[in-house]
């Protein structure tokens, strides 16, 4: 575990090390969960489900198959 400093810039902006960066693989785009806990703040690498694909490509049929049924539930849930 490492502690950086960072600077809030114009908008609020925050610019990340390069060594995070680095690590990390993010590039423009990369999306973080910021959490705000109450005093202090976490950031969390948010994952898209193409970047999960990519980590279980074989079960990609499997995964489309239960995000359309979960879809489909919540339709059902939705209507009643």
């Amino acid at each position: 575990m490492a502690d950086y400093v960072v600077k809030v810039r114009g908008k609020g902006m925050i610019i990340l090390p390069k060594e995070v960066v680095e690590k990390y693989g993010l590039k423009e785009g990369s999306e973080l969960l910021l959490r705000d806990e109450g005093g202090r703040m976490t950031l969390e690498l948010r994952y898209s489900i193409e970047d999960l694909f990519g980590v279980a490509r074989e079960h990609a049929t499997a995964l489309y198959e239960a995000i359309r049924e979960l879809h489909e539930e919540r339709r059902r849930e939705a209507r009643s």
